[in-house]
C-alpha cells in the first residue's frame, strides 16, 4: 500500500497549479495581490508579479513529476514559498483596514482574514509533509507507474471535485455596457425594456456617511441615480480609482457617484480626496448584500432597482462610467437620471 504522504504532496501540487492558473487568467489580481499584501520593494517589480503565476505551475507540476533528490528540492521550495506567502497574510490580517490578497488571481474569496490564516498555516504544514515525503523517497510520479499510487491519486482527485463543487460561487452578472443605462434610472421605466439586462431590486444595505449617520442605500438613491463603487483601503487598484471619483462625479452629473469604503468614517482623513463623495461600510455588510469584491460597481435605479452592474475589478469599472459618460453626452441627462 503507497504512504499516505502522497496526499499532502498531491494537495501542495494542486493548490499551486490553481493557483498559478488562476493569477495567468487575472493578472490584475497579481498587481493589486502585491500592492496590498505590501510585498517588500526589492521583490515588488513588474517582472516577478508576472513571473510569479509560472513559478507556482512550475512548482506544482515538478512536485508531481519528481522523484529522489528532485523531489526533496522542490518541496524545500514550495515549503519556502507556502512561508512566505503566511508571513504576507498574518502582516496583512493585522492591519486595521480589510486586505484584499488576490491569492488565487479571480478564484474564490480575495480578503485576507484569519481563516486565510488558517489556510496557509494549513499549506505550510502541507509542505512540510512533502519535504519528509521527499526525504522518504515517496513520490507520486513512481506511484503511478507501479500502480500503487493510482487510489490515492484518484480518491484525492474526487475530493478536489467534491470542495470544488462546494466551494463554488456563481459569478455575479455583469451589466456588458451600459446600454442598460438607458432610461433605467427613470423611476416609470419599464425594467424589461433593456432585454440585455435582468434588473433586480437594489439589496436593502445601510451605510454609514461622513458625519457617522446611518442611511439606507435604497432610500438615497430615490432622489438621483447613484453610482456605487465599492473600495478597500487594503486594495492596490482601489488607490488608483479613489483619486478619480471626484472627476467622474462632475462628467456624471446628476448622477450622484458615491465611493462605498469598508472602513470607519474617520479613515477619510488618510483618503481625503474621497470628502464629500463618501459612504462607509466597516464591516462589508453592504458590499456582500451586493455580492462583490473590490474594486467593483454597481447603478442605482430612482425606482428601487439595480440600473446597471455590478462589474468588478479596474478595468471593468473604470470602463463601466466611461460607458456611462458617453451616454449621457448623448442622452438628456435630466430625464435618464430622474
Amino acid at each position: 500500500m503507497p504512504s499516505a504522504l502522497l496526499l499532502p504532496v498531491i494537495t501542495c501540487a494542486v493548490v499551486l497549479v490553481v493557483s498559478g492558473a488562476g493569477k495567468l487568467r487575472a493578472p490584475d489580481s497579481v498587481d493589486s495581490g502585491f500592492t496590498s499584501l505590501e510585498v517588500p520593494g526589492r521583490l515588488d517589480t513588474a517582472f516577478v508579479r508576472r513571473l510569479v503565476p509560472w513559478v507556482e505551475v512550475a512548482l506544482g507540476l515538478w512536485l508531481l513529476l519528481a522523484t529522489g533528490p528532485a523531489l526533496v528540492l522542490v518541496a524545500v521550495l514550495v515549503l519556502l514559498l507556502f512561508v512566505a506567502y503566511l508571513v504576507l497574510v498574518v502582516r496583512a490580517v493585522r492591519r486595521p483596514e480589510p486586505v484584499d490578497c488576490g491569492c488565487f488571481g479571480a478564484l474564490g474569496d480575495s480578503r485576507v482574514t484569519r481563516v486565510t490564516v488558517w489556510r496557509n498555516a494549513v499549506l505550510v504544514l502541507s509542505a512540510v509533509l512533502c519535504v519528509v515525503a521527499g526525504l522518504r523517497g515517496v513520490g507520486v510520479i513512481g506511484g503511478v507507474v507501479d500502480g500503487s499510487a493510482l487510489p490515492w491519486v484518484a480518491s484525492a482527485a474526487l475530493s478536489a471535485a467534491v470542495a470544488a463543487l462546494v466551494t463554488y460561487r456563481a459569478p455575479v452578472p455583469d451589466a456588458g455596457s451600459a446600454a442598460s443605462f438607458e432610461g433605467s434610472t427613470d423611476a416609470g421605466a419599464d425594467a424589461g425594456a433593456d432585454a440585455g439586462y435582468q434588473r433586480r431590486l437594489t439589496p436593502r444595505a445601510e451605510v454609514l456617511t461622513e458625519d457617522g449617520r446611518l442611511v439606507l442605500l435604497s432610500e438615497q438613491s430615490r432622489t438621483a441615480a447613484h453610482l456605487l463603487v465599492f473600495l478597500s483601503p487594503g486594495c492596490g487598484p482601489c488607490r488608483r480609482i479613489g483619486p478619480q471619483l471626484g472627476q467622474w462625479g462632475a462628467d456624471l452629473d446628476p448622477v450622484s457617484v458615491r465611493a462605498v469604503v469598508s472602513a470607519q468614517p474617520q479613515s477619510l482623513a488618510d483618503m481625503p480626496y474621497l470628502a464629500g463623495h463618501a459612504y462607509f461600510d466597516p464591516f462589508a455588510l453592504a458590499r456582500t448584500a451586493f455580492g462583490v469584491g473590490t474594486p467593483s460597481a454597481v447603478l442605482l435605479g430612482t425606482d428601487g432597482m439595480l440600473a446597471g452592474g455590478p462589474v468588478q475589478g479596474e478595468d471593468d469599472v473604470t470602463a463601466f462610467v466611461a460607458e456611462l459618460t458617453e451616454r449621457l453626452r448623448e442622452e438628456d441627462p435630466v430625464s435618464d437620471a430622474r
